[in-house]
């Protein structure tokens, strides 16, 4: 077995072939993956402390209450930061250039960490401008992207 190999003509060494597969429980959250597919994006709110998540959490991370509830977030929110991922690692490889962003829905006082929708034009983005969480189903996986509001 190779574990690396150097090429002293390119200057390059290459790594081994790695592939991760990760299987996640969700089913105290299920609600949230099943929102997607109706159009809806939810938020968890936490009915002890007040304290929002998302992405959607079972367990409150200030208070650790279960005692939790969902909201819609579907106002508009502002991107925050963003950057645009050329470089891309080993299991995205088959993903065109992509751009994660952060965006504050301040009527949901939420941030929201996304894909920017790959439609959307790199120039076009910017730190203030106004987005849209959107569901989508990708590859038959469901996901979420912000989108332009404007």
């Amino acid at each position: 077995m190779r574990a690396m190999a150097y090429d002293p003509a390119s200057g390059v060494l290459r790594s081994r072939t790695l592939t991760l597969t990760y299987e996640i429980p969700v089913s105290k959250i299920a609600r949230f993956w099943e929102a997607l597919a109706e159009g809806k994006v939810l938020g968890t709110v936490c009915k002890k402390c007040g304290r929002k998540m998302f992405p959607p959490q079972a367990v409150c991370d200030k208070c650790l209450s279960t005692d939790i509830d969902w909201f819609e977030i579907k106002s508009v929110g502002e991107v925050v930061a963003f950057t645009h991922i050329v470089v891309r690692p080993a299991s995205f490889q088959d993903q065109k250039v992509y751009t994660p962003a952060i965006a504050e829905f301040k009527e949901e006082g939420v941030r929201v960490l996304a894909w920017v929708a790959p439609e959307v034009p790199k120039r076009q983005i910017k730190i203030g401008m106004k987005v849209r969480v959107e569901p989508r189903i990708e590859d038959n996986r469901r996901t979420w992207v912000l989108v332009p509001a404007e």
